[in-house]
Formats: structure tokens, C-alpha cells, sequence
């Protein structure tokens, strides 16, 4: 039984990679498909007991990717008892398991479980999630201060990173502050030009200028993009921004 698990589980990896590769050619209906087998192939191998933790953390994922963030959540909290767990993946973990429960709602403990990674050493990973976290916080409480304060040292930190100058962006665009917020936005696609929410707020500040030719290229280069699980944009937002702009 433990065989055929664990080999159920790298034929769901490996067709999760494929949907990965689709989508990095653009082929967004195959991604789709492949995403669709991979999610029942994992759910085969783990209900036939294959604890591989990279399977399983890459199971936990996918369910992101699908919106099923209760199970994503669920099952990315016992990998934390599984064996073969690194420290890299225990960090990777964590930013997963932050993101299912801002997504389902609790924003604090979110805040509260990367902030806790943040202490242990800080990632470009980290400044980005945790600093839209902090983002996501002021524009709840109309109180920026610590969003700027730790986005700008995530910005000391890489400043060629595209997620923390994507993050800047939208900091600035949530201040009412348009203008540095487009530079950071053309700064972030001059270093990563497939950047979802970076393609997503670029074509909205087009379409707001009365652009909508310019709004047009870049939203449609959006919905071509990877809306992973991590991503601040959905592709339901991209497609009524899409709609909107006509």
C-alpha cells in the first residue's frame, strides 16, 4: 500500500509540474486540465497514506489554487509533524499556511504566523508577503505607518525585487499617492514583465487615465498570467477590470 501511495503521489506532483510548465507557456485551458487530475490524484494517493511531506505540502497548494482553503490549511498544519520536513520547506510552509488564513479571513493571524518567520530571518518572501499583509491591515484601519516603514526595509533589503516594488505600488495606489505608485508598478515590470497584480494595477491606472488602449495590452497580458495561490489578484477581478475597460 505504501508503494503504490507514494507513487500515486509523484505521478499527482508530476502532473501538478505540467500545469505549472502550461502555464508558463501560456496555455492556460491545459494548466486548467493538468491542475484538475494532478488535485484528484493527489487526494487518491493521500487517502491510500502517502505522507511524503513535498507531496503533501504540494497537495496543500494546489487546494489553494482551487480556493478549497479550509483543507489546504488543514492538511499544510500536520505536514508540520510529518518527517523530512527542512527548514526551507518549514518557512515555505509557514507563508503557505499564513495565506490560507488571510484568505479565509484572519488577516491578524496571518500577520501574527509571518511575523514569527520574520523573527527566525527575513526572505524576499517574507518582506512580500508579510509587507502586503501590513498593506492589507492599513487599508482596514486607514493606519500605513508600519506597512511603510517595513515595505521601505524590504526595499533596502532588494530593491530590484519585483514583490516588494509591486508592494510599494500598492501601498502608494491605497494612499491615494498615483504617481510613485506607477513608478514602483513600471519598476516591477521592468524585473518580472509577467507579474500578475503588477499587470493587474498597471492596466487599472491606464484605464482610470482614460488610456484604455495602453489598459487593454496589459490586462490582457494579465489574464495569460499565473493567479497562483499567492497572488493579491484573482483572475475574477482581472476578468471585470478586462470587462470594464471593454
Amino acid at each position: 500500500m505504501g508503494f503504490m501511495a507514494n507513487f500515486k503521489g509523484r505521478r499527482a506532483y508530476s502532473t501538478h509540474i505540467r500545469g505549472n510548465q502550461a502555464i508558463d507557456k501560456g496555455d492556460i485551458a491545459k494548466a486548467a486540465e493538468l491542475h484538475k487530475q494532478a488535485l484528484k490524484l493527489y487526494s487518491e494517493a493521500y487517502e491510500a497514506g502517502c505522507r511524503d511531506v513535498n507531496v503533501v505540502m504540494a497537495y496543500g497548494v494546489l487546494l489553494m489554487r482551487f480556493g478549497e482553503y479550509e483543507k489546504a490549511r488543514d492538511l499544510l498544519l500536520s505536514c508540520e509533524h510529518m518527517p523530512g520536513l527542512d527548514a526551507k520547506s518549514k518557512k515555505q510552509l509557514r507563508i503557505n499556511y499564513s495565506v490560507c488564513q488571510w484568505r479565509l479571513g484572519n488577516l491578524d493571524r496571518a500577520i501574527e504566523l509571518m511575523e514569527e518567520s520574520a523573527s527566525n530571518g527575513k526572505t524576499a518572501m517574507i518582506y512580500t508577503t508579510l509587507g502586503y499583509y501590513y498593506i492589507e491591515r492599513g487599508i482596514q484601519t486607514g493606519d500605513f505607518a508600519q506597512a511603510i516603514a517595513f515595505n521601505q526595509e524590504g526595499y533596502e533589503y532588494d530593491e530590484e525585487d519585483a514583490g516588494v516594488l509591486d508592494n510599494l505600488g500598492q501601498l502608494y495606489y491605497a494612499m491615494g499617492e498615483t504617481d510613485k505608485a506607477y513608478d514602483y508598478f513600471k519598476r516591477a515590470f521592468e524585473q518580472n514583465p509577467s507579474q500578475v497584480p503588477t499587470l493587474y494595477f498597471i492596466a487599472k491606472m491606464n484605464h482610470e487615465k482614460g488610456d484604455d488602449e495602453k489598459a487593454r495590452g496589459f490586462i490582457k497580458k494579465c489574464l495569460e498570467g499565473n493567479f497562483s495561490a499567492l497572488c493579491s489578484i484573482s483572475r475574477e477581478q482581472a476578468q471585470a477590470l478586462a470587462d470594464e475597460i471593454g
